[in-house]
């Protein structure tokens, strides 16, 4: 609004002196949605990347592949994104962030992934005291810093279960003298009502899970995480499932390479790290289309143990470029693993 469109000035001014108090006085009160969102930024809505990530850790490299779950219109495939030399990962969730009435381009936080992360480990590696955390805490405060900006500018109502996350990322890496790992970070929000109609929205810490390895006497076997968050529904079993139930569509991609069906016994058996991982790989790219729609988006990556990140299946869109000169880890850096298991 302009001051010099304002017809009697010195009266408007008298008032604003006169609500400046009285606000003063009476700190929680609250003006109305339409005059509190009045010459704000427009609020950004989210696309959601939906789909499932499967992780086998082989003898000698650890394999991740993502799957398109053809969720409602407008949702994006998750894709593996080369996070350094021995690290990989998927972000899921609310990607794509957008001004549905502007012509701006969106916000790709699958694209920001890998830069983010790069800085992360940078700054991690760097740490020398006790008191600093470990390159995967580190990974997630930064996306959770970036996020909690995006996040800030949603002031609707949305609709997420209470214990789904606005975002899960899926990390699978390689550290020498401990093996391979992966977690899942799960960004839960909370909001806040402000006024009829407008909402604070607030992006919790993340949670951090180990998904492998697994507890000490569990199986080491095929790891299987879905975004949205769901029970396994019968009419889509994950594939360590189908493989237990011998399912025909994967029975016959078994039997017809002798090496392969040997190194994915190993995996159904609860002993993926004495398979060879490029026969699990070639079992995978076989198997994976066989068991979801003709048009499901695929990616796969993985972590050789010796050479580093490996593409096999790249994603179909353009993504940000991988990170370059990250600064290896300090041996003695502060961590989330166990001490026993190091």
């Amino acid at each position: 609004m302009k001051i010099e469109t304002v017809p009697h000035a010195s009266y408007f001014f008298l008032f604003y002196l006169l609500l400046s108090a009285f606000i003063r006085v009476h700190p929680r009160f609250q003006l109305p949605s339409v005059f509190a969102q009045e010459g704000a930024p427009q609020e950004l809505a989210a696309n959601l990347a939906e789909g499932r990530v499967v992780i086998c850790a082989a003898k000698d490299g650890i394999i991740l592949a993502t799957v398109d779950a053809h969720g409602e219109a407008g949702s994006l495939a998750p894709t593996v994104a080369s996070l350094g030399p021995m690290r990989t990962g998927v972000i899921l969730g609310a990607v794509e962030w957008v001004k549905p009435e502007s012509t701006d381009q969106s916000i790709r936080l699958d694209a920001e992934f890998p830069r983010l992360a790069a800085g992360a480990i940078t700054a991690a590696s760097a740490g020398k005291s006790s008191e600093t955390a470990s390159d995967i805490e580190s990974i997630g405060v930064a996306v959770l810093e970036r996020v909690r900006v995006l996040a800030g500018q949603l002031h609707s109502k949305i609709n997420l279960g209470e214990d789904q996350p606005l975002i899960r990322i899926v990390l699978a890496d390689y550290v020498p003298g401990y093996g391979p790992e992966a977690w899942a970070l799960d960004y839960l929000v909370r909001q806040d009502q402000l006024a009829s109609g407008y909402w604070r929205t607030r992006v919790l810490r993340p949670s951090y899970t180990q998904l492998y390895p697994p507890e000490k006497g569990q199986p080491r076997t095929l790891v299987e995480v879905r975004y949205p968050p769901a029970n396994r529904a019968k009419d889509d079993p994950d594939l360590l499932d189908l493989l237990k139930q011998n399912d025909p569509r994967l029975s016959n991609i078994r039997a017809a390479n002798p090496m392969a069906a040997k190194s994915v016994t190993f995996v159904t058996d609860g002993q993926s790290q004495k398979s060879d991982a490029m026969s699990d790989i070639n079992f995978l790219r076989a198997a994976l289309p066989a068991v979801t729609p003709q048009d499901t988006e695929i990616t796969m990556a993985y972590v050789d143990y010796d050479k580093g990140f490996q593409w096999v299946l790249h994603p179909r869109t353009s993504v940000a470029p991988p990170p370059a000169d990250i600064k290896p880890r300090e041996p003695d850096a502060p961590t989330l693993r166990k001490k026993s298991e190091q």
